[in-house]
């Protein structure tokens, strides 16, 4: 459940960032800053995280998980880092790029549901950490698919 940690550190440097700014009075510029602060804080550092787990530190992170490891932890961590990359680049490039970003967490999410629930499944038991991320999974996606929805002139085609 580390990622609730990253999405909470995307919140806080977000109202930070108005409190600096002063904060908007419309709740599409609100909704925007929290989004951007998704993208940078909290993909940003499942990138940073990714990469030291799964590729620096990938044979350790494999025996502590009590899975076998091997190239697929290191392309599972380089997609974290592409994740983490494109967050950063939310900064610089807006509109229609930051469909990309969504979809691209989208795509992560789903990767979440269905390990966790292969692992489920695979052991015949709802556990509550692989539970918990599932449901953390779908409120995520809500969330930031809310807040691109209300932040607008990001779904234009």
């Amino acid at each position: 459940m580390w990622f609730l940690a990253l999405w909470g550190l995307g919140i806080v440097s977000g109202v930070i960032h108005m409190f600096i700014i002063g904060f908007p009075g419309e709740w599409s510029e609100i909704s925007r800053i929290i989004l951007l602060h998704q993208f940078i804080v909290t993909f940003g550092l499942v990138g940073i995280i990714g990469y030291v787990v799964n590729i620096a530190r990938a044979d350790a992170t494999a025996k502590m998980l009590g899975w076998p490891g091997g190239p697929f932890q290191v392309k599972y961590g380089f997609s974290q880092v592409g994740l983490g990359v494109m967050g950063i680049m939310a900064i610089w490039f807006g509109g229609n790029f930051w469909v990309g970003v969504l979809v691209t967490m989208y795509i992560y999410g789903l990767s979440g549901l269905w390990s966790h629930t292969y692992v489920m499944i695979k052991n015949k038991k709802a556990d509550a950490d692989s539970v918990g991320n599932i449901v953390m999974d779908i409120i995520y996606q809500a969330f930031i698919t809310v807040l691109s929805v209300i932040a607008g002139g990001i779904w234009v085609f």
